[in-house]
């Protein structure tokens, strides 16, 4: 009778993101392992709180099948002697497997030996695997607390592991597994009985314990709801911050809480910062205009007690932080964002790339080249000046000490100091796309100084050699880099990236002049690696990415266009063989090789003695003209579909004429009718790589 299994590992009090970590990696591990083991499972939960990661394992069978495993031994040509006997060799063989000599076999020239393996039950399998599955979980912090130095991220106190009603029983990192769990913290000490596995969730539940995230949720959702009705409000409730709350408690109950409405005339981002960010309350706003209230909910993890008491702490240390946010607000605004800049050069932005007003500088630069390459006349005098005062916000007191409004506090200090909208909009906008998939700068304006400063942060990073390695990636460059696809894909600008990447290195102090050209290099092919894993994401097969990243990566919204075009006709029959006969074309050009410049690679008509390759080179004239026509037009649908009147006639190249021929002169002729024929094919992307090739 299947049954199910439940691991429950229980702690001191984990942060909050690495619960939602924990649960992933459990969920893994079990498939990943169980599999192995042969053993089945009809599905899968795991649960985490601040207190507990748990796994429990549905349908599992009494044990694992029984198993046919074949093991190869030594070739059979040392395996029997002269005389057809057996040897040492293979007869050490047979013993190690538990097998007489007569119970192997030979395959494939190997001796081999069939093992029947028997089942072995779940709840021993088990014992095995999941101190196995704790041991592998990984965390970004791990400490070590008793002699054996296991390493978790806070002390393991209790371990539950049960088989249906019975224990599983293993020791890890000195605690011993057992059939009890803890419930609500301080409330309750006593430790709560488990008798079946499947009665996990509830239990808990009856014990005041949400083992769910999602139950949690749902808990704070409803009790915050419930808590501002009374004041005719809506909560203001973030799915990251209501994640992150989430798994803070075990037991969510929500309090309502209020700050004194004078601090209402701050800016109602640094409030929300002060609210969400920093004490991870929930604010509340009216029912409706959404204008923020003087009001705030607050989550507690416990039983609804002493609630007054409660409150009372939390707003006490609103005010405080309230307070400070005031006194920084009014001490910046003594003089105007302008004047803050000089400040800059006492902020070190990387020791061999100078300060923050260095860093500024060679924004500057930068802008002048891209608003002319990008055709964007009267816009360099307004991003100047944005790039002039776009990092003056770092060396406020409130940036300072709340560096999640950096950006937004150079936007609202810009507005009051009468600066245009537009440009204390693009103050803000420069820092974006802030994630991966954030929103994009929404003027030129914003969008020139965002990419310019993207291209200087990585130019001068890679310079100096801090390269993002396997996953860390310390100071955002696959975040930068892919910012600046996305930005010149918006933009819909006719920018080089490989020139652009040249332009930021160039721009770098001169010390660093010295190795720019293999900074150059490496700085190319990391913005390729991550526009082919961007491309991917959208769903691009890898096949035609390499195709067209192969020509490199140049006008991003161009490259784009060629992409979707390839996409877009590759299935049709009519094109399949293209990309076979491209690939034999580049085989025979790499085989061989041209010393005469591009311009002189045109094969001449009178050595064309064949009839096929005559017949090629009249049709390969033709569509030259035409794929080079729709190429100009950024039409590359058609420009590939040009491309398949040259199949048959490539086909019946291949067949009846030797491309490689004794004849030097021949040879040379023919070999630039097969690199006139590459360049066309090449027009639109390297067609060979495809895997249909």
């Amino acid at each position: 009778m299947n049954r199910e299994a439940l691991l429950e590992i229980g702690s001191e009090e984990l942060p909050a993101s690495f619960i939602a970590m924990g649960m992933r990696q459990l969920k893994v591990l079990a498939e990943e392992s169980l599999k192995t083991s042969g053993l089945t499972f009809s599905s899968i939960d795991t649960y985490g709180t601040p207190r507990r990661l748990a796994i429990a394992i549905h349908g599992l069978p009494p044990s694992s099948p029984d198993q046919k495993k074949v093991v190869t031994g030594p070739p059979a040509a040392i395996a029997r002697d002269a005389q057809g006997q057996w040897t040492a060799a293979a007869m050490g063989f047979a013993r190690k497997q538990g097998l007489k000599p007569s119970e192997l076999a030979i395959e494939n020239g190997k001796v081999s030996a069939v093992l029947q393996i028997k089942g072995v039950s779940t709840r021993h399998l088990l014992s095995e695997l999941f101190p196995q599955w704790i041991t592998k979980l990984e965390f970004p912090k791990s400490m070590t607390w008793e002699a054996s130095r296991f390493r978790y991220p806070r002390p393991i106190r209790w371990i539950a592991a049960l088989y249906g009603a019975d224990l599983v029983s293993f020791r890890l990192a000195g605690v011993r597994s057992a059939r009890w769990t803890l419930g609500l913290g301080p409330w309750a000490p006593k430790k709560i009985p488990l008798t079946q596995a499947g009665k996990y969730v509830m239990l808990l539940k009856n014990q005041c314990v949400l083992v769910e995230p999602s139950s949690r949720q749902e808990a704070i959702r409803r009790s915050a709801d419930l808590a501002v009705k009374r004041i005719h409000g809506k909560i203001h409730m973030p799915a990251s911050l209501l994640d992150q709350v989430a798994n803070l408690v075990e037991h969510p109950v929500a309090i309502l809480g209020n700050f004194d409405p004078a601090y209402l005339d701050l800016p109602k981002e640094v409030l929300i910062t002060c609210l969400e960010h920093h004490q991870k309350y929930f604010p509340v706003d009216q029912s409706s205009g959404g204008k923020l209230l003087p009001h705030f909910v607050g989550i507690r993890n416990g039983m609804s007690v002493h609630q007054e008491i409660v409150r009372e702490g939390y707003e006490r240390v609103l005010a405080a932080r309230l307070a400070d946010a005031r006194f920084f607000y009014n001490q910046d605004r003594k003089c105007p964002l302008g004047s803050k800049v000089e400040a800059l050069k006492g902020v070190m932005f990387q020791e061999k790339l100078g300060n923050l007003f260095d860093k500024k500088e060679r924004v500057k630069q930068l802008l002048e080249t891209l608003a002319c390459a990008a055709g964007l006349a009267g816009i360099p005098e307004k991003a100047t000046h944005v790039a002039d005062l776009c990092k003056a916000d770092l060396v406020t007191d409130m940036v300072r000490e709340f560096p999640e409004l950096q950006g937004i506090m150079a936007r609202i200090y810009a507005q009051a100091d009468g600066e245009p909208e537009d440009v204390a909009q693009a103050l803000e906008e420069q820092y974006w796309p802030i994630t991966l998939s954030g929103r994009l700068p929404s003027s030129d304006v914003a969008a020139l100084v965002s990419l310019a400063d993207k291209l200087d942060t990585l130019a001068g990073d890679f310079a100096v050699g801090l390269i993002p390695t396997g996953s860390a990636d310390p100071y955002g460059l696959r975040r930068a880099a892919v910012g600046i696809l996305r930005i010149l894909e918006d933009r819909k600008w006719n920018l080089n990236l490989e020139q652009l990447v040249d332009q930021a290195v160039d721009a770098q102090p001169e010390r660093l002049k010295e190795t720019a050209s293999e900074t150059k290099t490496k700085l190319k092919q990391f913005m390729s690696q991550r526009f082919s894993a961007l491309l991917e994401e959208r769903g691009f097969k890898a096949d035609e990415i390499d195709a067209v990243l192969e020509m490199r990566i140049g006008v991003v919204p161009d490259t784009l266009a060629r992409l979707k075009s390839l996409q877009d006709v590759r299935s049709k029959e009519e094109f399949k063989s293209l990309a076979a006969s491209h690939k034999r074309v580049k085989n025979i050009l790499r085989q061989s090789s041209l010393s005469e410049p591009a311009s002189d690679r045109q094969p001449q008509p009178e050595w064309l003695k064949e009839e096929a390759e005559q017949q090629l080179f009249a049709i390969l004239q033709k569509v030259q003209q035409e794929v080079s026509q729709h190429a100009q037009q950024k039409d590359y649908r058609e420009a590939l579909l040009s491309m398949v009147i040259l199949s048959e006639p490539l086909a019946n190249f291949f067949s009846k004429v030797m491309v490689m021929a004794e004849d030097a002169a021949l040879k040379t002729n023919r070999i630039k009718l097969m690199w006139c024929v590459a360049q066309v094919f090449d027009t639109v992307a390297d067609l060979s790589k495809l895997q249909n090739a």
